[in-house]
């Protein structure tokens, strides 16, 4: 076989392999490159081939000591192969076992021509298959190894989508389309996914479609950022999915955590990046109550003493603002007797006969008091303990 049946044959061994583990050589350049040498390297063995012209030092001796297709042409030599790139293992396993394929591959493909290979070296059987010499390819020739590239390229080219999403199984999983699926292929993803969806909105019935950021996922529904809002699609979800796949991408998780042993409210938030979301549980130091601009979120939850986190963005956090419980009405009752005390003040300027200065000295202290007192309870904070994470995103989003 000449060196681009031999390429060919070699990434297609490698990616058909790699499909039955769900691995994938797709954008794996290491990997690439060594199924490429593995599948040139047994003929090393001749200054001729296309690999022994770029290893002169290594090919002539080769050839001189014990001649073409011999050692380097038999599982010997590919034992010894894996002993010596033993340290690729460090680097990259898919690499390795690339390199590995490949060289095997070149075997089997000598295998198929008129004088096939002594696999079994030094015992001198040659191995050939099929067993009849006019069923075998003559290397070179254009009728018969010509065919065999034209059938090894368009058996790559059918190979390449599947290699591309990630192996058989993880092919089927994709054409099949259920939560399900898509949950084991996000369970195995180690960087950022999104979910392509179609389904249709809980409550209305209404159609929906669309991709989305995975914030996390269970085997029914995944909690996912649509829309500009966090929901969650699945069985029970807000989303009721028809269709759902899983979209892998380059960029890392990105998670840090914040610890807080006794920050305000107001402090936690500027804490909080921009473009992330917070999950968690804080308790507080006392009961309170919380002020909210509109209807409730699903993504943070209140109870007398815990603020809980889902997924929160920052602008979420934002909406609510938790003060002591009882504090709004004290500071309600506290004005009410301010503006009583600034009254009897304005008759007591007005009244005739003239009131006593230090009667009207009195009643500012008073109402000085109120107004001290109001500016304390407004100041007044609760301090928060425990600890959030926090999910970063691109800007993107």
């Amino acid at each position: 076989m000449t060196a681009p049946t031999h390429i060919a044959f070699g990434l297609l061994t490698v990616a058909s392999s790699f499909s039955l583990f769900s691995m994938s050589i797709h954008r794996n350049l290491p990997a690439v490159a060594g199924a490429i040498i593995g599948s040139l390297l047994p003929d090393v063995d001749s200054p001729r081939s296309y690999i022994g012209r770029m290893m002169l030092f290594a090919s002539i001796p080769i050839e001189r000591r014990w001649g073409h297709r011999t050692i380097t042409h038999s599982l010997l030599c590919m034992f010894a192969l894996s002993v010596v790139t033993l340290p690729l293992l460090a680097y990259q396993t898919a690499c390795y076992t690339a390199i590995l394929l490949g060289y095997m591959s070149h075997l089997i493909a000598d295998c198929t021509t008129k004088s096939g290979v002594p696999l079994f070296y030094p015992h001198p059987a040659v191995c050939v298959f099929p067993g009849s010499a006019r069923y075998r390819v003559k290397t070179g020739s254009l009728l018969g190894e010509g065919t065999v590239l034209a059938v090894v390229v368009i058996l790559l080219l059918l190979f390449m989508p599947i290699s591309h999403k990630g192996g058989i199984w993880r092919s089927f999983r994709y054409l099949m389309a259920t939560p399900s699926a898509a949950y084991a292929d996000y369970r195995r993803a180690n960087t950022e996914t999104y979910l392509n969806f179609e389904g249709q909105w809980r409550h209305t019935r209404e159609k929906v479609s669309g991709k989305a950021l995975i914030l996390d996922a269970r085997p029914s529904w995944f909690w996912i950022f649509f829309d500009g809002r966090v929901l969650t699609c699945g069985e029970h979800g807000a989303i009721l999915p028809d269709k759902v796949r899983v979209e892998e991408t380059d960029q890392p998780v990105r998670i840090q955590a914040i610890r807080l042993k006794g920050e305000t409210y107001r402090e936690l938030v500027d804490r909080i990046p921009e473009n992330s979301f917070v999950s968690g549980l804080l308790e507080a130091d006392a009961s309170f109550e919380v002020e909210k601009e509109d209807a409730p979120s699903s993504a943070v939850s209140f109870t007398a003493r815990k603020i809980e986190f889902n997924f929160a963005p920052k602008k979420e956090i934002l909406r609510f603002q938790p003060i002591l419980r009882g504090l709004s009405q004290r500071i309600k009752d506290l004005s009410r007797q301010k503006q009583e005390v600034f009254e009897k003040l304005e008759d007591l300027k007005m009244a005739y006969p003239p009131v006593h200065y230090l009667k009207l000295e009195q009643v500012e202290r008073e109402l000085a008091d109120k107004e001290k007192e109001i500016e304390a309870l407004k100041r007044k904070n609760m301090r928060f303990r425990g600890v959030l994470r926090i999910r970063l995103i691109g800007d993107q989003l």
